[in-house]
């Protein structure tokens, strides 16, 4: 992602945040290039035929972010456009950023909201399991104000990168 990315980022969580995050936030964000990494989605083919390129390629839809921290990576956002959800974009982002963790950091967590089921089976897919409740998180930003915190450690051992191949491999076979 680069700030030419910014104005389809923030259109695309305008749509999905009742309170979404404002341009400094992202141009903070997309500064501390040492310490963040965030990445962006765009068709590169139409769902249902895999040989036909898309007519926007250039198009966003949909972003996600990872913060290194000591040993742990902390995923900032996953976002997917809703035009675009259930299309696999949401995995290839986390795939993305759990690789980026798994060269970087020992462990992967995130906070996913109480009332996001889709994405909890997301997280849980890469192996996060809930490890608590941090209530109240969301109040602040509009959604249901519980979290669930998410965790996975031990990603850079064998059986975690094989998890993420396996789940690449599916993905390229959709």
């Amino acid at each position: 992602m680069t700030p030419d990315h910014l104005p389809q980022v923030m259109a695309i969580d305008a749509q999905c945040y009742p309170i979404p995050w404002s341009r400094e936030v992202y141009e903070s964000e997309l500064a501390r290039t040492d310490d963040r990494y965030y990445v962006i989605a765009r068709p590169d083919r139409v769902v249902g035929n895999p040989n036909a390129k898309s007519s926007s390629p250039n198009r966003v839809v949909g972003h996600a972010g990872v913060a290194f921290e000591e040993s742990e990576a902390h995923i900032t956002t996953v976002t997917v456009s809703p035009d675009s959800r259930g299309e696999g974009i949401g995995a290839r982002l986390f795939l993305a950023l759990a690789l980026a963790a798994c060269r970087r950091n020992t462990s992967l967590a995130l906070e996913v909201a109480a009332d996001n089921p889709a994405a909890q089976a997301l997280y849980r897919r890469f192996g996060l399991a809930p490890v608590g409740i941090q209530r109240g998180y969301y109040k602040n930003m509009g959604l249901s104000p519980d979290a669930v915190v998410m965790r996975v450690d031990n990603i850079q051992q064998p059986d975690y990168v094989d998890r993420l191949t396996k789940i690449a491999v599916e993905l390229d076979r959709a």
